[in-house]
């Protein structure tokens, strides 16, 4: 496993995002990708779990998924986590964006 990322990360509607996921190999697989979804209020902490998704992919060396979530937490900042198994050479990726909905000041 060469590396895992969370690219994109947007807000599609008051209580959904969307996550784009990347993940380069150096085979063919087959690679699990586990999604953390997380919701809290501090900026750079993965926050409260908000569930969870595994996916397993085989056959390629690059992989880009884009995954939809609905949140059922109340923080201002949605993160996506993403890691595999087997481990990625740089350990995994989190993203986070502020919530429409919420005012920091």
């Amino acid at each position: 496993m060469t590396s895992v990322s969370v690219t994109g990360l947007r807000q599609t509607g008051p209580a959904t995002a969307e996550a784009t996921v990347e993940i380069t190999t150096d085979g063919t697989g087959p690679v699990t990708l586990l999604v953390a979804w997380s919701t809290g209020d501090e900026k750079g902490a993965p926050g409260t779990p908000d569930g969870s998704e595994t996916l397993r992919r085989a056959g390629d060396t690059r992989y880009t998924l884009t995954l939809p979530h609905t949140f059922r937490g109340t923080g201002c900042y949605w993160g996506a986590r993403a890691t595999t198994d087997p481990a990625a050479a740089n350990g995994g990726s989190l993203q986070q964006i502020l919530v429409r909905r919420c005012v920091i000041s």
